[in-house]
C-alpha cells in the first residue's frame, strides 16, 4: 500500500538536493512518495529542478510546478511536510496556522547548526542579521518564536525528522537528537552519481567559488575582485559564481585574462559531483567548504579557505 504523500517546499538549489538525498535514503520499495514544489522566481533553482528531473530521480519522488507562494492547501494539519528552510517567512506563517502530522527538515547548508542551537535554547528561529543595526519587526519575531515552540513540541513527540550531511557526532546533530528529533545522515550519494563531474571546468585549472557576501553587503565588491585577481596571478583559474552574485561583477571577471567564468547553471555540489579527477578549490567562508568535502571524498581534491592576505601579494 502506498504511504501518504509528503509535500516538500524548497527555496534554494541546495534544499532541492537535500530533498532528493532524503528521498534516496528513505526509498522503501517505491512505497514512499514525495512531491517537491520548488519556489518560483529563482533561476538556478528552476533550472536545477528541470535538470534533476531529466537525470532520473529516486523512486517515489516527483518534481512539481514551481510556485511563488507556499500552497497552504497542500500543507494541511493532517499532512506530512518536508521543508528546506524553517527560517523562511512563508514556512513560519504556515506553521503558525497549521501543525503537520510529521515534519522533515533538510539541509540548506551549515545554517542547520544555527537551527539546532536556537531550538536547544528555545530562542526565536531567526536568521543572523546581515547588517549591523537591522531590527526585526515584531510580527516576524512572533512568528519565529511560535516556530521554535512548534518544532520543539514536534521533536518531543517524535514527529520531527532531520536529514543532514552533518556527521553523527556534530554538536548540532547531538542537540537535535537530545530534543527528540530523528536525524538521518547522507553523503550526497545521489548527487555524486548524477552530477556534472566538473565537465564545465577547464582541465588543470584551480577553482575559485563565488560568494553571496558581495550581494549581502558583507564583503566590498572591489575587495572580492582584488582577491580573485590576486589568485589568478599564480595560474589560470575557473570561477564558479554564486547564484546571487551581480551580473556586473561577473562581467568584470570575464575580462580578466587568466579567469574563466563558468556559468552558474546548477549548485556547485551538483556541478562538481561525480568528478573523478582531483580538483583544487578555493572559497571564502561558506557551507560549500563542508558540502564539497563530502561530494568530492575519495577524489584527492583539495578544498581551501581563501587567504585574505593573498590580496596585494
Amino acid at each position: 500500500m502506498l504511504q501518504p504523500c509528503t509535500t516538500a517546499w524548497v527555496e534554494s538549489p541546495l534544499q532541492l538536493l537535500g530533498a532528493i538525498e532524503h528521498a534516496a535514503l528513505t526509498a522503501d520499495d517505491g512505497r514512499r512518495r514525495i512531491a517537491v514544489l520548488p519556489r518560483a522566481g529563482e533561476a538556478q533553482l528552476e533550472r536545477t529542478a528541470a535538470i534533476v528531473h531529466e537525470r532520473g530521480l529516486p523512486a517515489g519522488i516527483a518534481i512539481g510546478i514551481e510556485r511563488r507562494l507556499l500552497p497552504w492547501v497542500r500543507f494541511a494539519p493532517s499532512a506530512e511536510w518536508l521543508v528546506g528552510d524553517p527560517f523562511s517567512g512563508q514556512v513560519q506563517a504556515r506553521l503558525a496556522r497549521a501543525v503537520p502530522r510529521r515534519l522533515t527538515l533538510v539541509d540548506d547548508g551549515a545554517i542547520t547548526r544555527r537551527l539546532a542551537a536556537l531550538l536547544a535554547d528555545g530562542h526565536p528561529l531567526l536568521r543572523p542579521s546581515r547588517r549591523t543595526g537591522d531590527r526585526v519587526p515584531a510580527l516576524r519575531r512572533t512568528l519565529a518564536a511560535t516556530t521554535t515552540r512548534t518544532l520543539r513540541e514536534l521533536a518531543g513527540e517524535g514527529r520531527l525528522d532531520v536529514t543532514t550531511y552533518l556527521a553523527p557526532d556534530d554538536p548540532a546533530v547531538l542537540a537535535l537528537t537530545a530534543l527528540g528529533a530523528l536525524v538521518r545522515h547522507h553523503d550526497f550519494a545521489w548527487t555524486r552519481a548524477n552530477g556534472f563531474a566538473a565537465a564545465d571546468v577547464p582541465p588543470s585549472r584551480r577553482i575559485v567559488l563565488g560568494t553571496a557576501a558581495v550581494a549581502d553587503g558583507a564583503v566590498p565588491a572591489d575587495e572580492h575582485l582584488a582577491m580573485v585577481v590576486a589568485l589568478a596571478r599564480s595560474g589560470p583559474l575557473a570561477y564558479l559564481p554564486h547564484r546571487r552574485e551581480p551580473e556586473w561583477l561577473l562581467r568584470v571577471l570575464e575580462r580578466e585574462r587568466h579567469v574563466s567564468v563558468v556559468p552558474a547553471r546548477v549548485p556547485v555540489e551538483f556541478a562538481l559531483g561525480g568528478a573523478t579527477r582531483p580538483l583544487e578549490i578555493v572559497s571564502r567562508p561558506s557551507s560549500a567548504l563542508e558540502t564539497l568535502e563530502r561530494v568530492l571524498a575519495g577524489t584527492g581534491s583539495r578544498i581551501l579557505l581563501a587567504d585574505p592576505q593573498a590580496v596585494g601579494s
